[in-house]
């Protein structure tokens, strides 16, 4: 994130960091600071007097990790498979046989 501050020509005082998503909108709200969310954190609570901008160019990394032995069950070959189309900017998911339920 600092890197792209940089290119757009400052550079972030970061003072404090949360993980919790209603806190930060909360200290956003009350006057306190700035924060950078991700989308999905703004579709699931949004404070009315929080203002968005979305950043151009600045892509999610989203990593999958996996354990034991290969090959991965067909639901966890799914979910990443998923997660592939989402960043590449496909709408669905493939249709991936899963098994039996």
């Amino acid at each position: 994130m600092t890197a792209v501050c940089r290119q757009h020509g400052f550079t972030p005082r970061i003072e404090s960091v949360c993980d919790d998503m209603v806190v930060v909108q909360a200290l956003v709200a009350a006057g306190i600071g700035v924060t950078t969310l991700p989308g999905l954190a703004l579709r699931a609570h949004r404070l009315p007097d929080v203002h968005t901008t979305e950043i151009p160019d600045f892509p999610r990394r989203i990593y999958t990790v996996t354990y034991g032995d290969p090959p991965d069950p067909p639901a966890t070959k799914a979910l990443i498979q998923a997660i592939q189309v989402a960043g590449q900017g496909g709408q669905d998911a493939p249709d991936v046989d899963v098994g039996p339920e």
